[in-house]
């Protein structure tokens, strides 16, 4: 085994380790002392491979992730122009995404500094696919580039620039859809995170699909049958 092999079999089991107690305890029961205990190593040994108990948890948090992953291709299948895929994009990143809230406020809304080491995260990232290579499927060599960023504003600026290079919407209109999506998605998230909406849901994430795609109605260049 190389020394390469050694290191992501490592995080793997740090990984798979957390993975698991979020499952039965949630993000909350994760801790490196926990971890470090499950698996037979000492704290020390985690700040080896990860930068502090918030980066463990992303990446663990990333294996949720699957389910959106695996179904995008197959959601956005009939999407007949960037604007079509865009909408349904965010139709299905809301639907999973609202059914384990936590998780994804975990990856979206970390508090790790994305601007500050976006170049590290990419490369973080990446290795996660190659500690899981199983999880690259159809849809992530489809949307790679936005899959493996971080920052949610850069995500879906990806969108948005491939809808104004088809002339749908006007370039300069980018960050203003940009910033009131993410908006809106961040706070009706944040509202489904809270122990008293666990059984709302499903109308918060109703909600934010509709507020999003209100959000192109205002500055959409064409009509679009998914807006009607």
């Amino acid at each position: 085994m190389t020394k390469l092999e050694r290191k992501l079999n490592i995080k793997r089991l740090f990984i798979d380790t957390t993975t698991a107690i979020i499952q039965e305890e949630g993000i909350e029961g994760v801790s490196i002392r926990k971890v470090a205990k499950i698996t037979g190593y000492n704290s020390a040994t985690l700040y080896t491979y990860f930068k502090n108990l918030d980066h463990l948890i992303l990446l663990a948090c990333i294996k949720f992730l699957r389910k959106y992953v695996i179904g995008l291709d197959v959601y956005i299948a009939e999407a007949k122009n960037p604007l079509e895929e865009s909408i349904l994009v965010w139709e299905f990143f809301c639907k999973c995404s609202f059914e384990k809230p936590d998780i994804y406020k975990s990856i979206f809304f970390s508090n790790l500094d994305f601007n500050r080491i976006d170049f590290e995260n990419y490369y973080e990232i990446k290795e996660f696919y190659k500690i899981y290579p199983e999880e690259i499927t159809t849809s992530f060599a489809k949307f790679r580039r936005m899959i493996l960023k971080l920052d949610i504003y850069d995500r879906n600026k990806i969108l948005l620039i491939k809808i104004a290079r088809k002339k749908l919407i006007s370039p300069s209109n980018i960050t203003t859809i940009n910033d009131m999506q993410i908006l809106i998605y961040k706070g009706l998230l944040e509202e489904a995170t809270k122990p008293e909406n666990i059984y709302k849901r499903k109308v918060l994430c109703n909600r934010a699909i509709k507020y999003i795609k209100n959000c192109y109605k205002l500055f959409i260049l064409q009509d679009c049958r998914l807006l009607k």
